[in-house]
């Protein structure tokens, strides 16, 4: 049997094409993980200085950083200065203990790592007695001594305890200074971009976990504008917003940059389950509305994390569903939903152009229902295959389908027009006055 030469070149270059991917995510694996632990845009960094009773340094003093929840433990000594440093560490809590000969041992617990930033400890040793150990409760207070940038940490706590419309964990960034809503990028399910220090929103970049996560096509992060958000608030640990002078690390952004970190799972098993309801039977009414619109929304979901083996590999999985009924009611200043032209209000001449006018206008009243059905899936495994290699996979995934979600901030005919966009068939209202 003879075979087509189209067809073997077909599926050699599609073999060929599958071993050049494999290929490079093999060797973008290998430079993960076998790179050492300096600095990088997802991670945090520890330094710190060991003293002896008199301020002198001690040099060559033992230091581990360790953290029990996922089984993280690194070593070092001090050098000619008594200072060490630890880079590229994930965001959170470790405990510091220092050690030298003749001294007793020190541990300084719940020292805090916040994304993208430095902490700084301070350590001074006494003199030790048989058996002597000291431990310190006081935390270690973040300083910025490397970069000059102007930004401010979301923690955890703010974004699992603020009240959010929508739980889209970057609006919590309006709480910062000099962050405001882009007026040019407002949706009608969600807050659009966000405006830093008077740039537009399409000029911030958004990193999560280190990695890029823009949409060069939209000019915006991943999901935003078809999706009101990519993460649910659930998977996310903290988030940095540095708005100015950030390092060339960074870079790449005219306006601020997001820098964003995802929970890993622990040693210990731990989940979470929510549900969030607005409903219309618990709202004040509308202005200027006759009755009280169908106005529902809905969030739910959980997610659930834990070892897959003890102190090596973890995991960490969430779901997040959406549900969005928002009614657009358009209606006349009077509160009425008809025009019936007066005729006191025209001259009989014109009666005929005026009904026609009125009977337009009418037409143009009614209830216009903003409906979304989104979800957002998360799951990310942790590899500590060495004391100086970390590597994670983490798959996310976001959908939404609707009608006339994108042009509810504009008048609107009763007609609607069927196209096919990026994603599923949707119904659009076309715009009045047309453009």
């Amino acid at each position: 049997m003879r075979t087509l030469p189209g067809t073997l070149l077909h599926s050699n270059f599609h073999f060929g094409l599958v071993v050049l991917i494999c290929a490079g995510l093999l060797l973008t694996l290998t430079l993960v993980v076998s790179c050492d632990l300096n600095a990088q845009d997802g991670s945090t960094s520890l330094q710190g200085v060991i003293e002896d009773p008199t301020g002198a340094r001690i040099v060559a003093a033992s230091i581990t950083v360790s953290d029990a929840t996922r089984g993280l433990k690194l070593k070092t000594v001090t050098d000619g200065q008594g200072a060490f440093n630890f880079g590229m560490l994930p965001p959170g809590r470790y405990d510091v203990t220092a050690s030298a000969p003749g001294m007793a041992m020190r541990t300084s617990r719940g020292v805090e790592l916040l994304v993208g930033g430095v902490s700084v400890v301070q350590l001074r040793l006494f003199p030790a007695a048989p058996t002597q150990t000291v431990t310190v409760s006081a935390k270690a207070v973040p300083v910025e001594t490397q970069t000059g940038d102007v930004s401010n940490v979301v923690t955890q706590r703010a974004i699992e305890d603020l009240p959010l419309n929508g739980r889209r964990f970057t609006d919590l960034a309006l709480l910062s200074p000099d962050v405001t809503q882009d007026p040019r990028g407002l949706t009608s399910d969600s807050n659009g971009d966000l405006s830093v220090g008077g740039v537009r929103g399409f000029q911030n970049s958004f990193l999560v976990d280190g990695t890029d996560d823009n949409n060069s096509f939209f000019a915006q992060a991943r999901g935003r504008y078809r999706a009101p958000y990519q993460f649910s608030n659930e998977v996310i640990k903290e988030f940095r917003v540095s708005k100015n002078s950030y390092s060339a690390e960074l870079g790449r952004a005219g306006g601020a940059v997001f820098n964003v970190a995802t929970k890993s799972g622990t040693n210990e098993w731990h989940g979470s389950g929510f549900y969030f309801l607005r409903d219309r039977n618990f709202d004040a009414a509308q202005a200027y509305a006759s009755d009280q619109p169908n106005d529902r929304q809905q969030q739910f979901g959980g997610t659930l994390g834990g070892p897959i083996r003890k102190d090596r590999v973890f995991f960490y999985a969430g779901f997040d569903q959406h549900l969005l009924t928002v009614p657009s009611v358009v209606q006349f200043a009077s509160g009425a939903s008809s025009i019936v032209p007066q005729p006191g209000d025209y001259d009989y001449k014109d009666q005929q152009l005026v009904s026609a006018a009125a009977q337009q206008l009418t037409d143009m009243g009614g209830t216009y229902p903003t409906t979304m059905q989104g979800n957002a899936g998360f799951a990310k495994v942790d590899f500590n295959l060495s004391p100086k290699q970390l590597a994670f996979v983490r798959i996310s995934t976001s959908q939404l389908t609707g009608t006339n979600m994108f042009s509810s901030i504009l008048p609107v005919r009763s007609q609607t027009t069927q196209r096919r966009a990026m994603g599923p068939k949707q119904s659009i209202p076309r715009a009045w006055p047309p453009r």
